[in-house]
Formats: structure tokens, sequence, C-alpha cells
């Protein structure tokens, strides 16, 4: 096997921007250098520092804790010098520009990552795409479980799993208190779930040999032969069903006793979900594998927006000899 994220310094992810910079505008741009952080802690923490609030805080994505990395944030109406003699441990900001506009979830082009894999017991495959599954960052335990039960309106059973203190059986009033977002990221993590096994049914059919590696949601197949890129559906009231793909789709839906309509919480509209796309597979580009050992292996790539790092590790361990 392998091991990743063993130091901080074992997994660096760097954003690529997609934004224009002025000298002037309602927006300050900084990018964040952090470690042993994750995204909203540290933006959190800045903002008590700052005494400013955090819903003036904007990022295009959230990072992990253990990795060293770097990404943007826009502030809404505050000057370069706003965060001058601050100082967070393993927090290091660089003021870049200003801008008329907020940064957004998804905005950026895609990101850079640089991974030391160690105690390797064989040699790494090349993957110059991936097949684009969510990993097991997405999930972090029981997220996608979490979803379905908003999905599935068994909310005493959602209510149980978030620990929340019901008065009476007002379920819906309780967990709007969990907040839009979160309540959002649930729906979402299980709309991953549903995509990542209807890939698995579809390249399973389409593959006629691959690899396989196990993964948190289960087994992922991987492949050298690339198959034909299609749009896949994360599934949402809106959703069209249609072709090889749909049909797949349906039978998972009927298996889990839901219809596309689930996804439109009459309860709690602010939360339902239209549904949007995901690509099949992504390219990875500007690969680079260095064995300082024989047990280790230094990789660098470039990924778009969306798509993960670890992903690649397990697809090349998978095809390595």
């Amino acid at each position: 096997m392998y091991i990743i994220k063993q130091k901080p310094e074992d997994f660096y992810v760097e954003e690529i921007p997609d934004f224009k910079l002025k000298k002037s505008g309602r927006y300050a741009y900084f990018l964040m250098e952090k470690n042993n952080w994750n995204t909203k802690d540290a933006i959190k923490e800045l903002a008590r520092r700052a005494k400013i609030k955090e819903s003036l805080f904007n990022v295009a994505g959230l990072k992990d804790k253990n990795a060293i990395t770097k990404q943007y944030f826009s502030v809404n109406g505050i000057k370069k010098d706003k965060f001058n003699g601050i100082k967070v441990k393993d927090i290091k900001l660089k003021f870049i520009g200003y801008g008329d506009e907020r940064i957004r979830l998804g905005q950026m082009r895609g990101n850079l990552f640089k991974i030391t894999v160690r105690d390797l017991d064989r040699k790494l495959g090349k993957a110059n795409f991936i097949e684009n599954y969510f990993d097991d960052q997405r999930f972090s335990g029981e997220n996608h479980i979490v979803g379905e039960n908003l999905v599935k309106r068994k909310y005493p059973e959602f209510c149980k799993m978030l620990k929340l203190n019901i008065k009476g059986k007002d379920y819906v009033n309780e967990i709007r208190k969990v907040g839009n977002d979160k309540l959002r990221f649930y729906v979402n993590a299980y709309q991953s779930y549903l995509f990542n096994k209807a890939l698995y049914v579809y390249l399973g059919k389409r593959y006629e040999s691959y690899k396989t590696a196990d993964t948190y949601m289960g087994e992922a197949i991987f492949s050298n032969n690339k198959v034909e890129n299609i749009k896949v559906p994360l599934v949402g009231f809106l959703t069209e069903l249609k072709g090889e793909i749909g049909e797949i789709y349906k039978g998972l839906l009927f298996e889990e006793g839901i219809t596309e309509e689930s996804f439109l919480i009459k309860e709690m509209p602010e939360i339902s979900s239209e549904g949007n796309e995901r690509d099949l597979v992504v390219n990875v580009k500007n690969l680079k594998l260095l064995y300082p050992d024989e047990k280790t292996a230094e990789v660098s790539f470039e990924l778009p927006k969306g798509s993960y790092g670890t992903l690649v590790i397990k697809k090349m361990y998978a095809l390595g000899v």
C-alpha cells in the first residue's frame, strides 16, 4: 500500500486563479497560505482578529486541514492594510489587488497539487486522466447519510445523527437552525454518493478490462482506456434522465426509494436542489513523477476545479506494477 498526508508538507495544493485584478475596487483580494487549518476555521479566526464580519469573506472552495494550501479570498469593503499586524500561527496572507466582484464558489480554473507518497510497495502507474469520482473528503464520515435523511424526509433520524434537541415534533424548525449552507452541503453529499454509484456501474459496462481501488464509498474502477467524456447528472428535481447513464440512474433511484422530485424539499425549499452536471472524466495536466528512494514518490500535476488530487494517487497506485 502507501501513505499520503503523513506530514502536512506531504500534501500541497494551490489554486489556479480565474479573476481579474484592479488597482481599486469594492473587494480586496488576498492569497492565504495555511496548514493545520481548514478554510472555514481560518476565515473565522481572521475575521475575529480583524474585528469584521465573517460574512464579508468569500472563497472559491474549501481546502483540507492536514495539508499546506494556498487559496484566494475576497473581503467586501476593506483596504489592503486591514490585516497588517495580525499574526495567526500557520497562516500567511498576501494582498494581491482589488476587484469589483467577490470571489465565488468554483471560480478558480483548477488546482496545482504536489503530493509525496510514502511507504510504497510498488511503482506508480501513469494517469493522464481520471474517472471523475468524488473522493473520501466529500463524505467525511456519514455526510451522505445525513443528506439522505433530508431528501427522504427522515427528519427524526436526521436530528438524531446531528444530536439536535427537538421540542415537541417541530423537526423542520430545529433543522433550519443548522443553517442553509450546511444543509445544502449534506444534500450535495448524497447527490455525490449517487453520482459515484452511477459512474461505477457505467464504467464497468464500458471498460473491457480495468483496475479497482478501495475508497470510503466502495470500489472505484480505473483504466488506461479512456471512454468518451459525457456530462453525468448530479440528480435534482429538474434533472432529465436520458441515455445509458439515465437508465442507470433510474435503477439507482428506484433502489433508494426516491425520485428526482425528492430533491424538491417543500418543507425547506431553500435547500432544494434542481441538480447539476459533472464530467465523466477529466485530464491530468503536467504530470511529473520522481522517486527520491524506492519507497517514496513525489507527484505533481494540475486538475480542473472540483476534482480530487487524492484520486489521482489512487489511480496511479491501482495501475502500478
